[in-house]
C-alpha cells in the first residue's frame, strides 16, 4: 500500500507556531491536503502529551498508529541538541519516533532531567546527538532518529554554521542506525544523490509545518505492507520510498549564499570567489544549502531528468523520483492577484478541494476542464497545469529570506481572462 506521510509537524506548544495547532486542526487540514499519516508532534511537552493521550486511540493493539478525528497519527517529535565539540558549538535538529506512549513516558522521564519540558514543544538539550540516541533507545529499542533538514546552515547535521561533514562525525558508532535524512525546504533529493551519507539511506521530505496552512508543502510517499509503526520504519529502513513531494529548493530561505542585512544573494561559485565575505560590509555570509551540497559531493554525480508530467528521476532508476509542488493557496494568490489569506483565495481553495478531492489531487491529477468548471478561471487552471509540469520561474532564497517559485504565465494560461464567478 502507498502511504502519503507528513511526519515533521508542530503543535501550539512549540515556539513560533500557530495557536490553532491541535489534533483536530491537524486532522482537518490533512484531509483537505490529502495526507494519510501525520506526526503526533511535540510529544515531549507534558501538557500537550496529556491532551494527545486523551484524544489518540491506538488503531490496533501494538500497531503504534493512533487515530483521532478520522486521521492516523504516529508519534514523531523534533528536538534540538546543542553541544560543544572541540572548539566548535554544534547545533542539530533531530526527529525522534516512538512506538507507543509508554516509550515516550520513559524517554521524557530522562529528558526532564536535562531541560524544562514545559518551556517549548521542541526542547533543546545540551547533549550530543549520540547521547540522545542512547537515551531514546534505552526507552525502547524501536525508537528511531532522523536528522531534520540536514543541509540547513544553523541546525542541520550538515549545516555550514554548526554541522558536520559526515553522519559518522555526529553519530559515531550508531551511524548505521540512522534510517533516513530529511531534505528540508531548501534542497530536493537530487542535491543529495552525490552525498554518500544521504544516498545510502532513505531521503525523505516533510513539511516542518508551524501552521496548518503549511502542512503537506513537502511529503513522502512510502510503500508499506500495512499501516503500522513497524511497517513504516521498515519501509524507511529498506528505502521503500515511492516518491517525494518537494518545495522548489530555490523557494526555501537558505538555498543560495548571502547576507540578509546587505541584501546580498550569491550563487556558491560567486561567493567562493569572495571567500564567503559579503562584498558590501566585509562580514562573513551565510553559506546556504546549495553550497553545502556541492562541497560535500563525492563526485558520484547523477543528473535529474524531468518527464512530461513534471516527475524528476535519475536515468538509472537507483533513487526515488520526486515532484516539485507549489502549494495551491500560493498558486491561487498569485493568479488571482490577491493575498494568500484573503476570502477570495480561501473560497477558491475550498471550492476546488470540495469538488475535485484533496489539494494533492488538484495539483497533480485534476483535468484542466474540471478546474475551469469549478472556478471559471482558465488562467488558474493553466497555472496549476504549468506548475504540475514544473514550468516555473524561481528566485532563490538566502540567509533566512524566502525565495519564490511561480508558474510561467504563457499564452495558454493567459488565453482567457474573466471575473471569478460563484467562488
Amino acid at each position: 500500500m502507498h502511504i502519503i506521510c507528513d511526519l515533521h509537524l508542530h503543535s501550539r506548544y512549540s515556539l513560533a507556531t500557530s495557536p490553532k495547532l491541535d489534533l483536530h486542526s491537524l486532522a482537518d487540514a490533512s484531509k483537505r491536503v490529502g495526507i494519510d499519516l501525520l506526526a503526533a508532534p511535540d510529544f515531549t511537552h507534558p501538557t500537550w502529551r496529556a491532551e494527545m493521550q486523551n484524544e489518540l486511540i491506538e488503531t490496533e493493539p501494538g500497531s503504534g498508529i493512533f487515530s483521532a478525528h478520522g486521521k492516523d497519527f504516529m508519534l514523531v517529535s523534533e528536538v534540538s541538541c546543542i553541544w560543544r565539540r572541540g572548539s566548535r558549538v554544534r547545533r542539530v535538529h533531530l526527529l525522534i519516533s516512538a512506538p507507543n506512549f509508554d516509550a515516550v513516558d520513559r524517554m521524557c522521564a530522562k529528558f526532564s532531567k536535562l531541560q524544562n519540558l514545559e518551556a517549548d514543544g521542541r526542547p533543546t538539550f545540551s547533549i550530543s546527538a549520540r547521547e540522545l540516541f542512547s537515551l531514546i533507545r534505552e526507552a525502547d529499542n524501536r525508537c528511531e532518529v532522523i536528522p531534520a533538514h540536514v543541509f540547513t546552515p544553523w541546525y542541520g547535521v550538515f549545516g555550514s554554521k554548526s554541522g558536520f561533514d559526515s553522519l559518522h562525525e555526529c553519530f559515531g558508532d550508531v551511524t548505521d542506525e540512522v534510517l533516513a535524512v530529511e531534505t528540508g525546504l531548501s534542497s530536493d533529493p537530487s542535491m543529495h544523490w552525490s552525498v554518500c551519507d544521504s544516498r545510502a539511506r532513505s531521503i525523505v521530505s516533510f513539511s516542518d509545518a508551524h501552521s496548518v496552512a503549511s502542512m503537506g508543502r513537502e511529503a513522502t510517499v512510502l510503500e508499506s505492507d500495512e499501516m503500522s509503526y513497524n511497517s513504516v520504519v521498515q519501509a524507511l529502513r529498506e528505502r521503500n520510498v515511492v516518491e517525494t513531494y518537494e518545495f522548489h529548493p530555490e523557494h526555501g530561505k537558505y538555498h543560495f549564499d548571502g547576507h540578509r542585512k546587505c541584501e546580498v544573494r550569491l550563487h556558491p561559485d560567486e561567493s567562493k570567489e569572495l571567500s564567503g565575505v559579503c562584498p558590501e560590509c566585509g562580514r562573513g555570509m551565510t553559506l546556504g544549502v546549495l553550497n553545502r551540497a556541492l562541497s560535500l559531493s563525492d563526485g558520484h554525480m547523477t543528473q535529474a531528468v524531468k518527464d512530461g508530467d513534471g516527475l524528476w528521476h535519475d536515468a538509472t532508476g537507483r533513487y526515488a523520483p520526486y515532484r516539485h509542488l507549489i502549494p495551491l493557496i500560493e498558486l491561487l494568490s498569485y493568479t488571482l492577484g490577491v493575498g494568500k489569506t484573503t476570502k477570495r483565495v480561501s473560497q477558491a481553495y475550498t471550492a476546488l478541494t470540495n469538488a475535485l478531492g484533496s489539494e494533492i489531487n488538484v495539483l497533480l491529477c485534476a483535468d484542466t476542464a474540471d478546474i475551469v468548471s469549478v472556478i471559471h478561471r482558465p488562467d488558474v487552471a493553466g497555472a496549476i497545469v504549468n506548475a504540475r509540469r514544473d514550468e516555473v520561474e524561481v528566485e532563490p532564497g538566502y540567509d533566512g529570506v524566502y525565495g519564490s517559485a511561480v508558474p510561467k504565465m504563457n499564452a495558454t494560461t493567459l488565453a482567457v481572462k474573466q471575473e471569478t464567478l460563484n467562488i
